[in-house]
């Protein structure tokens, strides 16, 4: 089974007024702001950073941290990018990685997750304030991505094992932790994002295989407090949650019932659509959320003329014009305004020499490395 994040395409670019900043030499980031709206909740900025050939439109932003410094990645491009506060670029490239880094995650220490294709294989990665870079291979897997960092440094992702089925992974200081969700059916787990409280988010396959969903259909969850939410954008035949924030705020991608890619936030248990306001824009792929409320992504335009690049990528930050609330209201509280949700669990135990079960199941934790500390350890599931 083969598993590809930000499935869903997007693209663009406005021809709006730009500025250029420079950052280093030969490297430049194009601003374009949006036109001023009072009725919109959103200072939309668009931002453009030429590839080594000097080429635009290759531009995604993954994350943003709460000092205003975001990661991304140029579209099918060889390296990840760092801008900081003052737009100072700096490259993010595993050692050892030829053309395959991807930056996913950033936090306030400057701290940043992701993956990269090296030795034959792909890897995840944590790089600290300092760019010192440790690969994250979960044991005995055969590809490991990760996707999310929170301030401690815990990092979220995903890895296939032998057999070929994904599973989600919560790393710690050169611990692995193994989970999937406990719903019936799931045929693979990926988080994507962990905030400072613990909450992951992310999407999962079910068995409801068709022509028209080989893998099965797609849905979101949210692990909290030792309980897992499933849950849809109403309507949609899709739904990939990308990242949330310590107010609880989510923000995802899902695909209407014309298989179209759209955007969504949602905060209080309710969904919104989310769009760049962008002339020309044909697509809106969001991807991380701080706690500020910034959103960041890609826009994507149509480049009819260009059968090798036919839509234009953009990266852009939405500022909302007012700062969130000090905590939203989890989806788990308002199951009645969501779409096909579900709720399960797993009661946490803590063990010093191991837990007493041989090999992970749905909906459990279990350590994969023993290393004489204390671990998180499932007892039992408990529905609800």
């Amino acid at each position: 089974m083969n598993k590809r994040k930000n499935k869903c395409c997007f693209f663009l670019a406005g021809t709006l007024a730009s500025f250029i900043f420079l950052l280093q030499p030969t490297v430049y980031v194009v601003f374009a702001a949006d036109p001023p709206n009072d009725a919109a909740p959103y200072i939309f900025t668009s931002i453009d950073i030429p590839t080594s050939r000097g080429e635009f439109g290759f531009t995604s932003l993954d994350d943003i941290n709460d000092k205003g410094e975001s990661v991304g990645n140029f579209v099918a491009g060889p390296v990840g990018f760092l801008l900081d506060e003052k737009t100072k670029f700096t490259e993010i490239e595993c050692p050892g990685a030829i053309n395959s880094t991807a930056a996913k995650a950033i936090n306030n220490r400057t701290e940043i997750s992701g993956f990269c294709f090296a030795g034959g294989k792909i890897h995840g990665f944590f790089r600290n304030k300092k760019g010192k870079y440790t690969l994250l291979d979960f044991p005995r897997a055969n590809l490991t991505e990760a996707s999310g960092i929170n301030q401690d440094g815990q990092v979220v992702g995903d890895y296939r094992d032998s057999g070929g089925k994904f599973h989600g992974f919560f790393w710690d200081a050169g611990l692995f932790l193994t989970f999937d969700v406990p719903f019936p059916g799931a045929t693979l787990t990926a988080p994507n994002a962990i905030n400072n409280v613990g909450q992951i988010v992310g999407f999962y396959f079910d068995n409801n295989v068709t022509e028209s969903f080989p893998n099965g259909q797609t849905h979101g969850f949210l692990y909290d407090n030792g309980f897992f939410t499933s849950f849809d954008f109403p309507g949609a035949t899709a739904t990939l949650p990308m990242d949330i924030n310590d107010h609880g705020q989510i923000v995802g991608i899902y695909a209407d019932s014309d298989m179209m890619a759209h955007s969504f936030l949602l905060e209080d248990g309710k969904f919104t659509t989310f769009e760049v306001p962008f002339p020309g824009v044909v697509a809106t792929d969001v991807s991380g959320i701080n706690n500020g409320g910034q959103i960041v992504g890609r826009y994507l335009e149509s480049n009819p003329d260009n059968i090798f690049n036919p839509f234009f990528n953009h990266g852009f930050i939405a500022t909302p014009k007012t700062e969130p609330k000090s905590k939203s209201q989890l989806l788990i509280s308002k199951q009645d305004d969501l779409s096909r949700a579900k709720r399960g669990g797993a009661a946490l135990a803590l063990a010093l020499d191991g837990c007493s079960e041989e090999s992970p199941k749905p909906g459990h934790i279990t350590p994969t490395k023993l290393s004489k500390r204390w671990l998180f350890c499932s007892q039992t599931s408990n529905p609800k």
